[in-house]
């Protein structure tokens, strides 16, 4: 069945962890492709007359499965907090971490999005903050270009405090 895409979004906003977008920003994602992003999942959505709708079964499957999302963020954070350490690249709340050998990368999702920080390392032994040295030659991109967002100068971390160390 389907319901207006204003119910849908209204519905949505009401979950945990939702995005406080704008209806309008939901109807501008229906206009441009015909599907609205609701958490991590698309639904289709289709005009009837002059309003956006979406099926309601489609709608249940996508809060479900942010739900599940939020619930699997959830654990990982507090596995983080209990200083259990994930391989790769983790979702916590309000950013994420990814390991790289003895030391992992934390960000803040909103410190990257005013530019504030790209995140620091932290040693995986003790959890104090490592320092990083940076001996390496720019990549072609930053040099002529824009940064690369990777990094490429970064020649070693380590950690003050025990002495851990790993060269990149």
């Amino acid at each position: 069945m389907l319901i207006p895409l204003s119910d849908a979004v209204d519905r949505f906003k009401r979950e945990s962890g939702a995005p406080s977008n704008s209806y309008d920003w939901y109807r501008k994602d229906a206009t441009r492709d015909g599907t609205v992003l609701l958490g991590d999942h698309r639904v289709a959505a289709v005009k009837q007359g002059r309003r956006w709708m979406v099926d309601e079964a489609d709608l249940e499957d996508a809060l479900i499965k942010h739900s599940e999302r939020r619930a699997h963020v959830n654990r990982m954070t507090a596995d983080y907090e209990s200083r259990v350490l994930h391989p790769d690249t983790v979702t916590i709340n309000g950013g994420g971490y990814s390991v790289k050998g003895d030391f992992h990368l934390l960000w803040n999702d909103m410190a990257i999005a005013q530019h504030r920080s790209g995140g620091f390392w932290r040693c995986n032994t003790c959890w104090t903050d490592a320092a990083a040295e940076r001996n390496r030659e720019e990549c072609h991109r930053c040099r002529d270009w824009t940064p690369c967002g990777e990094d490429c100068t970064l020649s070693r971390i380590y950690c003050p405090t025990c002495g851990a160390s790993q060269s990149i």
